[in-house]
């Protein structure tokens, strides 16, 4: 969710785990018909292609006979900061950017993945774990425990001038599809069978303003590897009101591993890898879906997004 940071006149260098970290808090607080071909890119071919779109790029995606253009907005790799076009104004403001870069650091372990993918559930009747969510809905006032059934909990929170958050978690993750509004939809019948779910370290949220309608929805889910060597961490976020400023970059030769990747559902992500860590993104106007892995492979991640089902309704 970094295109909703503030623009800057100036570029803004982040670690990828800053901004993992940032995106995380934002939210914890708070098939095309036929065959679709999958397709890496790499990285130089992909610079020139950006400098001519300016990194917005379309596919068409066909359904039920129908033609529509999907926008993605993912990071733009580059070569160098010299190949950073400069930042366009907005409303008179002068724009910005952002450039990430890998800190270097080993992933957390799952023991601390776990702690934080919990910390709603382990304080689902405390009102210490009301705030946050996105600007401009960050504050609460009240909550009502609907139902603490480890099945599926349910617990709306609102505040004084009518807002309302609904949040869910559950013991198996797949119990919080039937919650969602379908703006994102996607499957976790095969991440079930091939990854063990944390059980409780999950939750969707959804927050409405005061006459009813969407504002954000998210989804998180963690996942661990059979044999214990890493995890995976998918988190959703769908928003109702098109967000088309705010753009990152990465350097070409910051990560030990970075290329996009279209999968068997026509989504285009960018996959980056550094020190054990693997960090996944689709970006549209609306949704953002992303994955914070560790000690993953690229064959790995590739059959986790060819397999989760998804798509974006825009």
């Amino acid at each position: 969710m970094e295109q909703r940071f503030e623009r800057i006149s100036n570029a803004l260098t982040l670690p990828q785990e800053s901004r993992e970290r940032i995106r995380s808090q934002l939210a914890a607080y708070e098939r095309p018909s036929g065959e679709v071909p999958r397709r890496k890119t790499t990285l130089r071919s992909r610079v020139s292609v950006i400098a001519a779109v300016a990194a917005v790029m379309m596919v068409l995606v066909l359904s039920a006979g129908a033609v529509a253009v999907q926008l993605f907005r993912n990071d733009v790799v580059v070569s160098g900061e010299d190949d950073i076009p400069e930042p366009t104004y907005h409303n008179g403001a002068p724009g910005g950017y952002v450039i990430s870069r890998p800190s270097g650091e080993p992933p957390a372990t799952l023991e601390e993945m776990i702690a934080s993918a919990r910390m709603i559930t382990e304080k689902w009747d405390s009102e210490e774990s009301i705030n946050g969510g996105i600007y401009g809905y960050s504050q609460w006032d009240t909550l009502e425990v609907l139902s603490s059934d480890p099945a599926l909990r349910t617990r709306r929170i609102g505040r004084k001038d009518g807002a309302e958050k609904l949040e869910h978690t559950a013991e198996n993750p797949t119990n919080l599809l039937d919650v969602l509004t379908g703006n994102i939809n996607f499957d976790l019948a095969w991440m079930n069978d091939h990854y063990d779910f944390v059980p409780d370290a999950n939750m969707t949220s959804r927050i409405c303003d005061k006459s009813g309608n969407l504002v954000i929805e998210f989804f998180r889910a963690l996942y661990a590897k059979k044999d214990g060597t890493g995890y995976i961490d998918l988190s959703f976020d769908y928003v109702a009101q098109a967000d088309y400023f705010g753009q990152a970059y990465i350097l070409e030769d910051s990560y030990e591993t970075a290329y996009y990747y279209t999968s068997a559902d026509g989504l285009e992500y960018l996959i980056t890898m550094d020190n054990g860590n693997v960090w996944v993104e689709c970006r549209t106007s609306h949704a953002g879906i992303s994955m914070h892995g560790a000690y993953l492979n690229t064959s790995e991640v590739e059959d986790i997004l060819d397999n989760l089902s998804l798509a974006i309704q825009e």
